[in-house]
């Protein structure tokens, strides 16, 4: 399907394709996704895009390229065919044999027919240089190191297309899970920005596909690069992460695990709350389509449960967006701060540059967000993997979105302070809880639950700050065309939203690059505080 589309004044449509996996399936199938899949249900897409100067070596034409990486990515769907399938939500039939037979908000994919919405792909074209969009990685690693990303419309270089699970309605018949876009730019660069439904796909999962399809498609390119390591298989079999769990086919929730689950530092926030302070009715349509019928809510059970701070969360606040980098000489000298300030009770912990990176961010983003009251209470909310925190541990290459969120909890006055030793080691305390046997009882807890869509782990606004890493899942070696250059920038998807934070590393330069998204004047007080640049030069 041809198309020629004004987006605005950069960037227009050239061509869209729906690309199905290459092997045609012997049977349709369909798959239930694990109880953490569904409690992602909610959770923006998961994305990234993925900026390339022009390749010093031989690179093809943008047409070239698309035709390549169309068949490379029906190849690699080959290997993820649920990737091209139809998100639905789960039947009371289709789960009438599992050990806890609740249908409520538990999606399932069904994939293999000709019918599949598939993945779709786009070829557009930006008139601008990439130097007008992004600065290089060398601007950004001296002369810009917090680059205010804020203008960079990431819209321009993802799909328009409307994906399954945008909301909890949308899981509408023909609604792809996944869509990609290859842009091509002025100078000669490209960008290719992919989006994927959060139960289908963590960041883990999304760069594992996206290695897999660029290690195809160097193949195409150049078949003497078929010599290069072997292209690692998924393994997508939701039901290894239900069964940690241990449930038992018509039994109770087990009253010691789920006491051990819910002493676990997440928070309960109650989606449905309607009584809740600030709680604004536009949420409830969306809560509709997971929520029992309400006759049968009036007699059901819930779950303890705490109200949203909806107060403490100004919607409306401009918010500006910065990537600060820090360098590995840097990041050494704030875990060695952080390690040689840790509380006598904390002295047997080793935090990692990680912890040090995020005490640091945090205590940066409560400083300038200047809490009226020191006495109040802050918290920082972190994304946790859970794929090697099961026993037994499951591959890297596992398919799904295995995490959870979180909390480290400190007064206002607290997370303040420039001593990162207490903050680190909360951190790296609080990250130790989630042992397999805790994680199990989370999972078996969870899998009670009416819907897994009711509890919000995390929040968003003044009193929270909510952190993501793709440290180590090796964005920027991303290399599609095999001449063995790093991506210029990646930009992991993220909307403009007070308090979210994304961490990444550069390949192998040791270096973190730290996104942070906070209210306006927060971001103007948080730039201009000496504190931020502490660690910048040995002392």
């Amino acid at each position: 399907m041809a198309m020629e589309e004004t987006l605005d004044a950069a960037t227009r449509y050239r061509t869209t394709r729906k690309i199905l996996p290459k092997t045609t399936a012997v049977e349709p199938t369909i798959s239930k996704l694990s109880i953490i899949d569904a409690t992602t249900a909610r959770f923006t897409f998961t994305g990234a895009v993925w900026f390339y100067d022009k390749s010093n070596h031989t690179q093809p034409s943008y047409s070239d390229l698309f035709d390549v990486l169309s068949t490379t990515l029906s190849e690699t769907l080959d290997d993820y065919p649920h990737f091209a399938g139809q998100l639905q939500w789960a039947t009371p039939e289709l789960v009438q044999h599992d050990a806890v037979p609740r249908h409520l908000g538990r999606p399932v994919v069904h994939h293999g027919s000709p019918d599949d919405p598939g993945v779709e792909f786009v070829l557009a074209d930006n008139g601008h240089k990439l130097q007008h969009v992004v600065p290089s990685r060398e601007d950004r690693a001296t002369t810009l190191k917090e680059w205010d990303a804020t203008n960079l419309d990431q819209d321009q270089f993802l799909p328009k297309t409307k994906l399954s699970l945008s909301s909890l309605r949308a899981v509408e018949k023909g609604l792809p899970s996944m869509a990609v876009q290859l842009t091509a730019f002025g100078c000669g660069g490209f960008s290719i920005g992919a989006l994927i439904s959060h139960p289908l796909a963590d960041a883990v999962c999304l760069v594992n596909f996206m290695h897999s399809w660029a290690a195809r498609s160097r193949c195409h390119l150049d078949p003497s690069s078929a010599a290069s390591p072997p292209i690692p298989k998924p393994l997508f079999d939701p039901s290894l992460l239900d069964r940690v769990a241990g449930l038992k086919p018509d039994s109770p929730p087990d009253p010691i695990i789920v006491a051990r689950a819910r002493s676990l530092p997440m928070h309960r926030f109650d989606w449905w709350a309607e009584d809740a302070p600030g709680y604004l009715p536009a949420f409830k349509p969306s809560s509709l389509a997971t929520m029992p019928p309400p006759d049968e809510l009036a007699k059901t059970q819930l779950s303890p449960s705490t109200f949203p701070p909806w107060p403490t969360w100004d919607m409306s606040a401009p918010v500006d967006h910065v990537q600060i980098r820090f360098s590995s000489a840097e990041l050494g000298r704030m875990k060695k701060a952080a390690q040689e300030s840790l509380p006598d009770e904390m002295a047997g912990l080793h935090v990692s540059r990680l912890d040090a990176a995020l005490a640091h961010i945090w205590t940066l983003i409560t400083r300038a967000r200047r809490h009226s009251n020191p006495g109040e209470q802050v918290y920082l909310n972190i994304t946790l993997g859970l794929r090697a925190r099961v026993d037994p541990p499951l591959p890297e290459a596992f398919v799904g979105s295995p995490l959870l969120l979180c909390y480290v909890e400190k007064s206002a006055e607290e997370s303040a302070t420039a001593c990162l030793g207490p903050i680190a080691g909360a951190i790296r305390e609080t990250m130790s809880r989630f042992t397999p046997d805790a994680v199990a009882a989370y999972v078996h807890d969870a899998a009670h639950e009416v819907s897994p869509q009711r509890l919000w782990q995390a929040f968003l606004g003044t009193r929270h700050t909510g952190v993501t890493s793709w440290v180590r899942a090796r964005t920027y070696e991303l290399d599609f065309l095999g001449a063995g250059e790093l991506a210029r920038y990646v930009h992991a998807i993220m909307p403009l939203i007070d308090g979210l934070v994304h961490v990444n590393d550069v390949a192998d330069t040791g270096d973190l690059i730290v996104g942070v998204c906070v209210q306006r004047e927060v971001m103007g007080r948080l730039l201009a505080d000496p504190l931020l640049r502490e660690y910048e030069v040995a002392t």
